[in-house]
């Protein structure tokens, strides 16, 4: 898609650094360098994908802005596919808004947010789904985010979602043979369609077992610290924080409010909580702070159920304990105070710990076992963090959209069962392709391309 305008944005977060850059893409791009740059040596050849060295100079060429080293990028051969400019200049604010407002006067309009990358995506450069990986990868806040976002910009997605639309090209193309030539097909030479629909489903249904995986990766695991007052809960926050995040003292009760900090295991990050001890509350405030405690463990990723191993099992306990039967697959009981003599063992609560759950020993005070609660935490959320990011789906509308091509799916092969008109089932299958088109942006909404690309960051 050619653009008539061509459009310009600071590139590099706002605040003072040693650099930043002023990007410029469209078909003025070359005339706007030669108006506002001026180079160190007497000639300047404009090669594709060359730095210049030189004075950045107002529209009216009067006055030097800074001293900027410029590249400029030859369509088709740059991130939009158009021409592009780019200036790097000194990053104090002040200049890069000057350097701006002369690209501004030299014909360029402001960029609108994830207008660069909406050019990449519309001149073939990038399809939507890497785009919006692009954006991904810029918002990381954890290594394993990075890297999937890195993947998928690379087209890991992209190959395995080519692999599903090529099955279905191909199912659809023999169903439709079917459908114009039904008088000349006899009945043992029925379309191999169905199998490639059920192969091509089999590959969705992988796909969509990876979002959980993925949520957890960019949102991060929600893991909640419970159990009855004093039994370590603040301290635990503190050790695996790392400082002193939660007051401590011996006067049960303390934590009344919900206190969280964000930490980063294995390259993935962990929103951890420290809560108000579960009892029979003594005032409104306590009881408003264990009313939040039981909301959240509802939105928990992994609950830890914090013990006393040095005090008997309390009616407290048992309650917290039994209160989490339902979420057991994403609980950990967890005995405090290793470090002191125990009052019970592990096996005592054999008869308590429902399938699913794990039982650990740490001392919160001393840091022992600490390493195996970080483990578990990540083992029981599900996000493993080791492998490369390949074809994980991070994003809820691919979710969605892959949902739809599998009901679309399914739908065809019902009505290959119950042995309808080869019709029904292509109709599905055009249902399902489509679904599959609006991922990558074969086949999307202008609004919907529109408001995806408006969440991105101005200059890119």
């Amino acid at each position: 898609m050619t653009q008539t305008d061509t459009i310009a944005a600071i590139a590099t977060p706002p605040g003072a650094a040693g650099l930043g850059l002023i990007r410029v893409s469209g078909p003025a791009s070359a005339e706007v360098g030669r108006r506002l740059f001026r180079p160190a040596h007497k000639t300047c050849p404009w090669q594709s994908h060359r730095l210049y060295h030189g004075d950045l100079v107002t529209a009216d060429g009067k006055t030097v802005l800074d001293e900027v080293l410029v590249a400029l990028m030859r369509r088709p051969h740059s991130f939009t596919g158009e021409d592009v400019l780019e200036i790097s200049c000194h990053g104090n604010p002040l200049i890069l808004e000057a350097v701006l407002e002369q690209c501004l006067r030299a014909g360029c309009r402001p960029a609108r947010p994830g207008e660069f990358s909406l050019r990449a995506f519309q001149n073939g450069r990038l399809d939507l789904a890497q785009a919006e990986a692009l954006a991904a990868m810029i918002s990381a806040r954890s290594e394993r985010a990075w890297q999937i976002g890195l993947a998928q910009l690379k087209g890991a997605l992209g190959d395995k979602l080519r692999d599903v639309r090529s099955l279905l090209i191909d199912a659809l193309a023999s169903l439709e043979a079917a459908i114009d030539f039904s008088d000349d097909i006899g009945e043992e030479e029925a379309p191999p369609a169905p199998s490639q629909i059920a192969k091509a489903a089999k590959q969705i249904e992988s796909l969509l077992a990876t979002y959980r995986q993925g949520r957890l990766t960019t949102e991060g695991i929600r893991a909640v610290i419970t159990g009855k007052p004093n039994v370590g809960k603040s301290s635990l926050l503190n050790s695996l924080a790392g400082r002193k995040k939660a007051i401590v003292t011996d006067i049960p009760g303390t934590t009344r409010d919900l206190i969280t900090d964000t930490l980063t295991w294995n390259g993935l990050l962990v929103h951890l909580t420290d809560t108000a001890g579960i009892r029979a509350p003594r005032d409104i405030i306590e009881k408003e702070g264990i009313d939040r405690v039981w909301a959240l463990l509802e939105e928990a990723d992994v609950t830890i159920i914090l013990l006393d191993g040095s005090r008997p099992l309390t009616d407290e306990d048992r309650l917290i304990m039994e209160q989490n039967q339902s979420r057991a697959n994403k609980t950990l009981l967890v005995m405090n105070k290793s470090d002191l003599p125990a009052a019970w063992s592990p096996g005592d609560l054999q008869d308590r710990i429902p399938p699913g759950s794990r039982m650990l020993r740490i001392s919160a005070k001393f840091g022992v076992g600490l390493d195996d609660l970080r483990r578990a935490v990540l083992e029981q959320a599900g996000g493993r963090g080791t492998d490369d990011g390949d074809g994980i789906i991070i994003s809820l509308r691919h979710k969605l959209a892959l949902k739809k091509a599998l009901d679309g799916l399914t739908a065809a092969l019902e009505n290959f069962r119950a042995g309808r008109s080869p019709e029904f089932a292509a109709f599905e299958l055009h249902e399902a392709l489509d679904a599959v088109d609006e991922i990558t942006g074969r086949k999307i909404q202008d609004d919907v391309l529109a408001k995806i690309f408006s969440t991105f960051c101005i200059g890119k």
